[in-house]
């Protein structure tokens, strides 16, 4: 297992040190999911790794963030000085995170949130990059100031400081080996008075001002989950991208093999391969002409 978490780093790093960047997400997507469909064909780890930290993780500091957020760590993210997480779902909220339990209560005297984990279902659950090589977290909580709640909101938070150790208020479980993908190192994320500066909200759509006052250009908290939560939307693209780098690869086996499978051949004469056979011509070269 340290093995594969090992060179999905390394693969990962190859891929964020070329000419791959979070902006493409923007200016030029047809690069980004193509990189995350032929990452798939080396390397299912790598790929998942590569989605969290590209799509998941620094999609949403590019899409909810604003230019102090981008001047900061766009770069750092494409370099990997910034690795990151999505830490959204939660042990008992996985298919209903709008009624995620995690809060990040304001202090206004010290112009911080202040995150909690107030219960075990409110841990955050598989969390790709969490295991050993996250430095950030994107957090996804319930706003609270004063009295009122206003729906769930990202935060950006160090999770680990410069010697990998974990940050004061933040407790790491990493969950170990599994039967697939064990590249990817998930983890379970909780939080117990974990102080986050007040600019370290995603503030695109919602600001809060030092004295705790909130405005937000959404004014429904339903639709301002919907909007924090959106790089789920292009992190479907990025698995559709992963589909289809793995039946490329399929493909590419299967015609492989055929022209090195031998068959009997005709009475007397020698073996052939079973890309020979008219059913295996018709099984193959019309999905090879589709791509």
């Amino acid at each position: 297992m340290d093995a594969a978490r090992d060179v999905a780093y390394k693969r990962l790093a190859s891929i964020c040190g070329s000419k791959l960047s979070v902006r493409d997400l923007v200016r030029n997507p047809l690069h980004f999911f193509s990189t995350h469909e032929v990452a798939c064909m080396a390397d299912p780890s790598t790929a998942t790794k590569l989605t969290v930290q590209m799509n998941l993780f620094g999609g949403t500091v590019l899409k909810l963030g604003t230019e102090r957020h981008h001047a900061a760590h766009l770069d750092a993210i494409d370099s990997l000085k910034s690795m990151g997480c999505f830490a959204l779902t939660e042990l008992g909220y996985g298919n209903n995170a709008v009624n995620m339990k995690t809060t990040a209560v304001y202090d206004a005297k010290t112009d911080e949130f202040v995150i909690d984990t107030p219960e075990t279902e409110a841990q955050k659950y598989w969390i790709t990059n969490g295991g050993i090589h996250a430095n950030y977290a994107v957090i996804f909580a319930q706003l609270i100031i004063g009295e009122e709640e206003h729906g769930v909101h990202a935060f950006l938070a160090r999770i680990r400081d410069d010697a990998m150790a974990p940050c004061k208020g933040v407790f790491i479980e990493d969950m170990g080996h599994k039967l697939a993908c064990n590249g990817v190192d998930n983890a379970k994320l909780s939080f117990r008075k974990l102080r986050v500066p007040r600019e370290n909200l995603l503030d695109k759509y919602s600001q809060v001002a030092k004295v705790g006052a909130f405005t937000s250009s959404i004014e429904k908290k339903r639709a301002r989950f919907l909007a924090v939560a959106d790089q789920l939307l292009s992190g479907r693209i990025c698995l559709a991208a992963f589909g289809l780098g793995g039946a490329k690869m399929a493909m590419v086996i299967s015609i492989r093999y055929s022209l090195s499978r031998l068959q009997f051949g005709p009475p007397g004469e020698p073996d052939v391969n079973i890309m020979t056979y008219l059913s295996q011509q018709r099984a193959l070269l019309p999905q090879l002409g589709a791509v």
